[in-house]
Order: C-alpha cells, then structure tokens, then sequence
C-alpha cells in the first residue's frame, strides 16, 4: 500500500524502492530493448492516445496492479542484468564529480600510506602473518604445549618436537610493524588527506538526512510489526560487577539483611549482621546515598576514586562480600545479583536486549580458571532463578586488568628467581590450552569456555609506564607496567595460537575486543587497530584523524559510553559519538558500569534516551546504532542471523529491514559511501588518479547536460533569468 502523502514511493513488505538504469515500459518482454515511445516511465502520464478521462485514469491504476514490483535490489546487478522492477526511483543521491586539484602527489602518497596501514592490520588482524604448516596435525590427539621463550603458546606434535604447529609474528616484528603504523598515521600528508574525506563523509550525512529525513521516516514506518522497543539492542560492554543498577543493589542488601542477617559470609566466622554492627550501620543506612556507589564529579579524571566506588561505603569487605566470584560464600550473593539483570533481558522487560558481561581473571594465581569455572557452572538454588549462570542472552567476556605492578609484588620463596612477566602469561593462558588439548581432564574449564566469547584487557590507559622495545615476558622483571602495545601484542599472540587451535578442532574461539581510547596516549588506538575486530570507548579518535579513517575503513567496531565518558574523561556535549556516527563509524552505545552511572533499572535503555536527546538523533539513526550492536556482538552466527537476517554477513544492505527497523535507504546510503571511500583510495594509491579526473571531466559534461535537458524539456516556455546561460 502506498504511504498517505508519497505516492507509490512506499510499499509494505517489498521495502525501499532501488534506482532503475533505465526507463521501462511493463508490456514488453524483459530483455527487450525500449524504442520510440516506449522510453518513459510506466508510472508517467503518457499513456495511450485511445485512453483519455477518466478510463485513462481506470486503465493507469488497473495496469499497475497488474504488473508486479520484484523485491529490491541490495547489491548492482550482474554485468547484462537488469535492475528489479519498481514503481518509483530510489532515494536522492548527490553525485561528487572531482575537479582540477582534487588529487594531488600528496593525496597518492597518503592513499599508499593508507594502504600500507591496511595490509599492516591484514597481517594480524586477518591472520596474514600466522603460519600453520600442517592443519591437520591440530586435529590429532596427544599434542603437547608449552609457554615458549618468546612468551607465546608453542603446541608441537610428540613424534616431531622441534616442528611448531602455529607461528605467529615475533614481538620484534609486531614491534616494527606498529612504529610504521604510528609514523604513518602521524604523516601530514595523510593526516590532510583523512581529514577531507572525513569532513566530506559528515557533509555527505547532512545533505542525506536533510534531503531524504521523510522518506527514511515513512519508510521506517511502513516495516510493520518492528519498532525500538521489539529490536534487539545489545549491551556491548558492561562490566559484571557493576551490573546491577544503584537501586537494585540496595534493594538486594536489604532484603539480604531481613533474610539471611545470620548467614556466615567470611571466614572469621562472622554473620551478615555482625558485619553490618560492626562497621556501625544498620537499616537507616541502605540508601542510594549512604551506599555511596553512584559517580559523581570526584572520579573526573581519577581512576582511584572511580574504583573506590565499587566498594558500598567505601568498604572492601562489602564489596569482596557482595560483588566477588572468590569469597567465603563461594559468589553467592553475586551470582543471585546477576541474575536478577539476566533475569530482565530474558524476559524483555521493557524491550529486547541482551548483554556481553565481563568477569576478571587476574592472572595472579592458576587455579582462578577453575574457580571461575565453578562458580559459571555451579547449580545455584536460588529460589526465583536457579541454574547456572548460562543464558540465552548474556555472553561472557574475560576482562584482563594489566596490573603487572601489583603481582611484581608478590613475595617469592626463599631461593626463588625474580618475578617475571611470563608467570602472568602462564596463568593465563595455560588452563585454556590445558582444558582445550585434555577436555575430559578439565571439564569445569573446557566447559565455560563455551560460554565464554571475548578477552578484554582493562585498566587506567594514563597510568604510567615503562618503555619497552622488544624484550620477552621472562625478562620484564621491571616493577613498573610495560607499554600498553607490549601486553597487548602477548593477549592477542597467545589468544591467535589458541583461536587456531580451537578453530581446527571444531571448538568455538575468542574475539580480542579491548578498552583502548578512553584516555592517555592516542596512540593505543594504533596497536588496537592492528590486533582488534572491536574496541570498547575510543574517544579518543577524534584526535588522531587519521587513525579515526582507517577504523571508518576497516569498520572497526567502537562500543561507546557517553554517560561512563561524562562522569570519567569527556563531557556528554564534547562526547565525539555523534560525529563518529554521522561520519558512518561502526559505533554503538553500551552502559559500563550501570552501578555507577544509571539512574534507573534500565541502563541500557536509558543510555539509549540519552543519546538520542543528548545527540539529537533521529529513530532511523537509533537503530542503526542498535543495529551495529548486535554485529558487533560476540553472539553466534544463528543468534545474528535471527536478529539481523539469514544473509547479515554479505553486508550492511543484506540485514533485513524489517527485523533491524533500520530503513534500507540508510543501509544504500552507507553502502555505498564506503564503497566509494574503498574505490578512492585504491585508485590513487594506484597512481589512478589523473586518468580518473580526465574521465570525470568527460561524464560531468554528460551529466550536467543530462540534468539541464531534463529541467529545460520539462517547461512549455522556459523562464529568462540572468544565470540561464550556466545551465
């Protein structure tokens, strides 16, 4: 049906309307060519001269009924093919014809730097640079493993020991590369170059949502039976601890101490009351306030006030009591809390969503794999939800806090060496290849790790560190904390072995998704963009454009909480989201620390309304943003492919319309720029770019006499003005 106010623009069930490459008349054949007074749009009013009043009116509708529209196209046609049928053209596009100066020696030198950039992340990111010299070899049994010198997983074979089966490239060579990138990026000629096309990529949104605003609009509101509160939306980064909302961790105390006030809950043998008594508390004080959990403007810019606030006030035994896995109480009391936020996206409270928790593991001891493990899987009887702490719409994240710092602190037994960095890579690292290699020896650990879909790597990026080049794990014996690229490099090498390992053995694997971005050097944003398929925060993009152009390219994922930013490091209304957004930056919004920064039980929801009044965004461009969580997720492909449609992997225009709510104008839109933006800088990186300004010339020519011709054949007198003679 068409839509009141645009006719025969909208249809129901057939989506937005794709351009046609020529002029149809329904009669002929297909493949036909179109002659004579067969070149014009069926939809027009030159009918037939024997067809006149109101039967000519009878016949034009009768006919259009008659002939039906083919679903539209997502993609250009095969070479011969003809575009789907439809009744009227697509929505307004401006075409950017290049002129004289558009392209320059420095532009042709940016794009090979661009590309050279490109090929850099290939190596890592899309497994390049990882040699497996014999596949099938992985899949046998008996394998053996160790922690090399070189601080990386090396899985051999027994009858051939010296062969490793997964190399990947050495931290000297990770190192070489990522000064290349850094010194790329930083070049001027490429900076100017990313800049334009970034500032272009903004003006491009504007014109869009300026021209084509309504027709997204109607269009949204003819993909009947979705709307935001029916679309998934999933938070990409919430941190476990902090899970739970200010109110319901009070209200979970509360009912806590009226319940259970003679539960022993720590080892002294001491009760939840005494606990309470002790530290002078009692009823009076189970407020949001006296909790003393919410942000305020004392954390700005201070990760140890921040921290501070995970402890309800501002002590240590409550939080080891109600927020830690490892306690006396074996994690009860959080397990039952993070149940109750499960619980809400489960049964859709509000409108679908679903989570991605992290939960730490520290690499302090080995045994945290296996109490984690544990406390994952355990058979909680928890009267309202019991069960393990699987669900159909949370995936687990392993967040790695870098506090090397803390653990060089360790004492060590009498005769011991000095501590080295590779005894944290061991006791990280070395229950997974354990449980992946002897599942039937490590069954809590093999299975978790199904459950488990992503490694983060958190802490405060401003904190001081040492330099370092490319030393190996055993011989960082410094008391300080390597460079933020080094521990990266060590998670991404050791998750690579593992992934490969697993992947061959039919088992699932581990995307590498970091906090970088949030503060301190930009320039993490660089060794992310080599290692990484998505990132948390990333605001600091917006001070490295050229880095920020390369992540649009690549569409690198950026998870990003303006209302975490507000309280931590960037006001809400210096917050680059929106200009990433508008930019076409794979970006979504996520909660954080819904303890610390949410007013309500809805953190997620209401990161969303805040985003959108804050950031001025429209229902189209709120679901875009969903629409981005959700491949950015870690879920699995059948997940995905029930959210975002069977064919979601072929790109942004093959996500079906009606279950995203995200109107195919938009996904053209995207599309098409960044294909265009992939076109460009392969065609000047190519030394192309003289040939295609010549060819520019010629079809601007072409076009705008095209243009004129239409305008002037259009009017029975055309009106005299002064400028008449530039069309």
């Amino acid at each position: 049906m068409d839509q009141p106010g645009f006719p025969n623009l909208f249809h129901d069930s057939i989506g937005v309307p794709d351009p046609i490459n020529y002029l149809r008349f329904p009669n002929r054949d297909r493949g036909s060519s179109i002659t004579g007074d067969d070149r014009r749009r069926w939809d027009s009013d030159d009918d037939d001269d024997e067809i006149s009043g109101e039967n000519k009116q009878k016949e034009r509708k009768g006919s259009r009924r008659q002939v039906p529209q083919e679903p539209p196209a997502r993609e250009r046609p095969a070479e011969g093919s003809e575009w789907p049928y439809r009744e009227s053209l697509s929505f307004t596009r401006s075409l950017l014809f290049y002129g004289a100066g558009s392209f320059t020696e420095e532009s042709e030198h940016a794009c090979r730097v661009l590309q050279e950039c490109r090929n850099l992340r290939n190596k890592y990111n899309g497994k390049k640079g990882t040699h497996v010299p014999d596949r099938d070899k992985l899949k046998e049994n008996g394998l053996v493993f160790h922690i090399g010198k070189e601080g990386i997983a090396e899985i051999v074979h027994p009858s051939q020991p010296q062969s490793i089966l997964i190399i990947v490239p050495t931290v000297e060579e990770f190192f070489k590369d990522y000064s290349r990138l850094v010194e790329g990026v930083c070049e001027g000629a490429v900076r100017s170059f990313c800049f334009q096309r970034l500032q272009m990529l903004s003006t491009s949104f504007k014109m869009h949502t300026t021209i084509n605003g309504l027709v997204e609009q109607q269009e949204q509101n003819g993909l009947l039976g979705n709307d935001f509160y029916r679309t998934l939306k999933i938070d990409n980064h919430i941190h476990a601890a902090a899970a739970p909302s200010a109110k319901q961790f009070v209200e979970f105390v509360r009912r806590k101490l009226e319940t259970e006030a003679d539960v022993v809950v720590n080892k002294e043998g001491k009760t939840l009351q005494q606990m309470f008594s002790e530290a002078g508390l009692d009823k009076d004080h189970l407020t949001i306030d006296a909790f003393n959990v919410l942000a305020d403007y004392s954390v700005y810019q201070r990760f140890d006030n921040f921290n501070s606030k995970y402890s309800p006030f501002r002590l240590a035994d409550m939080r080891r009591i109600f927020l830690k896995t490892n306690n006396f109480m074996g994690g009860r009391y959080f397990a039952e809390l993070l149940k109750i936020v499960i619980d809400r996206h489960e049964k859709s409270k509000g409108h679908n969503s679903a989570c991605e928790m992290r939960l730490s593991i520290y690499g302090m001891e080995r045994h945290e794999w296996y109490d984690l493990a544990k406390w994952m899987l355990e058979d909680w009887e928890i009267p309202d939800f019991p069960g393990p702490l699987i669900s159909t719409h949370n995936r687990w994240h392993i967040q790695i806090p870098r506090l090397w710092r803390i653990y060089s602190k360790k004492p060590t037994s009498p005769g011991d060496e000095e501590r080295s960095f590779v005894e944290m890579i061991e006791n990280l690292f070395v229950p997974l290849f354990e449980a992946t290699l002897k599942p039937e020896e490590n069954p809590e650990i093999a299975e978790a790790m199904k459950h488990i879909v992503g490694f983060d790597s958190v802490d405060d990026e401003g904190a001081a560190e040492d330099p370092c080049a490319c030393q190996r794990p055993h011989e960082w014996k410094s008391k300080k904390n390597p460079a933020y690229w080094w521990q990266l490099y060590f998670i991404w090498a050791n998750l690579e072995v593992l992934n490969s390992l697993r992947s061959e053995r039919g088992l699932n694997t581990f995307s590498f998704r970091p906090h970088a971005g949030e503060t301190g050097d930009p320039m993490h944003l660089a060794a992310t963009y080599m290692l990484c398929k998505s990132i948390n925060h990333g605001i600091l993009l917006d001070m490295q454009v050229s880095l920020q152009y390369l992540y649009y390219l690549d569409q690198i994922g950026l998870a990003i909480s303006p209302l975490s930013n507000n309280f931590l490091f960037r006001r809400i209304a210096e917050n680059p989201f929106p200009k990433f957004f508008r930019r076409g930056l794979n970006v979504t919004v996520s909660t954080d620390d819904p303890l610390l920064f949410h007013l309500s039980d809805d953190a997620l929801l209401e990161e969303y309304s805040v985003a959108r009044t804050s950031f001025d965004l429209s229902m189209t461009d709120i679901m875009e943003i969903a629409r981005y969580s959700v491949l950015q997720s870690g879920f699995e492909d059948s997940f995905k492919e029930r959210w975002l449609g069977k064919e979601y992997k072929r790109g942004l225009t093959f996500c079906d319309e009606v279950t995203t709510n995200v109107p195919l104008i938009r996904s053209k839109f995207r599309a098409e720029h960044l294909a265009l933006e992939h076109m460009i800088v392969h065609l000047i990186a190519a030394g192309k770019a003289a040939t295609v300004l010549e060819e520019m010339k010629v079809q601007f020519g072409l076009a705008r006499d095209a243009h004129r011709d239409v305008l002037f054949e259009n009017f029975d007198e055309v009106p005299q003005f002064p400028e008449r003679g530039q069309l």
